[in-house]
């Protein structure tokens, strides 16, 4: 819980979360933009969850929910719209839904309300995006750091953190008007951010690097590694259940007579 930032915020935190269910649901019924441009087709009309043509077996994937992690300049908008599109799932950007939720700018939240309201709305928007089906979950950069926010999205599901150089988040982000880049040396602030977050982002699930490469190669990636992890999940799950059904496992129902 975030009750010290909510304390601050109380009245704004509100009106917030009252307001996230309705810009959750027009977010997932637009039609969904490529993050360079353009439209595609949308996916069913359901908000919440695919149609049964989808949800049925003629589309295989290896999960039904993901959520994608990782420093600002990843990639984590780009390529968790691709890994939506190949998996015919939902995506769900979580700073342009807090954007639209506010109805401001992520730097203007940052100096009207302060990063501490914008954590704790990030916290709510975690809550409520662990709880969708059939979804592709971007995540922003500094989402995953915050211990509450991290426990609940790896109990939901696998989070696949993008990792790429200072130097390549340096080129993709400095012309950009990002709230923790302004300072005379924006490389370097990069620098100490990215080894202060590296040990909470080496929690996540997968990782895959993005450093020069296609979008499509690295959606490819994922996907393998996704499945190897649903298949392993699965062994997992089947060598519990063979544990649990042995004579004198949890799940026998006999025990041994005292002498």
């Amino acid at each position: 819980m975030l009750t010290d930032t909510e304390g601050g915020h109380g009245r704004h935190l509100r009106v917030f979360r009252a307001g996230l269910e309705t810009g959750l649901t027009a977010h997932l019924r637009e039609i969904p933009e490529d993050p360079i441009g353009g439209r595609v087709t949308p996916l069913p009309e359901d908000s919440r969850t695919l149609s049964p043509m989808f949800s049925s077996g003629l589309i295989e994937r290896p999960v039904s929910w993901v959520a994608l992690a990782g420093f600002m300049g990843t990639g984590k908008s780009r390529i968790g719209w691709e890994l939506s599109r190949a998996l015919a799932l939902h995506f769900v950007d979580t700073d342009k839904l807090i954007t639209r939720v506010v109805g401001k700018s992520i730097p203007e939240v940052f100096a009207q309300e302060g990063e501490g309201y914008f954590r704790a709305c990030e916290h709510e928007v975690v809550g409520r995006v662990t709880r969708l089906e059939h979804a592709v979950i971007s995540l922003g950069g500094g989402t995953f750091i915050q211990e509450d926010n991290r426990r609940c999205l790896l109990e939901r599901g696998p989070v696949v953190v993008l990792w790429a150089t200072p130097e390549t988040v340096y080129q993709r982000t400095k012309h950009s008007d990002r709230p923790l880049l302004r300072t005379e040396d924006p490389l370097e602030r990069i620098r100490t951010l990215m080894d202060e977050r590296a040990p909470v982002y080496q929690q996540g699930t997968i990782h895959v690097h993005s450093d020069g490469r296609p979008s499509e190669e690295i959606v490819e990636e994922i996907i393998d590694r996704l499945w190897s992890w649903a298949d392993a999940q699965h062994a997992w799950a089947l060598d519990h259940v063979a544990h649990d059904h042995t004579p004198d496992g949890p799940g026998s129902g006999e025990s041994r007579a005292s002498d």
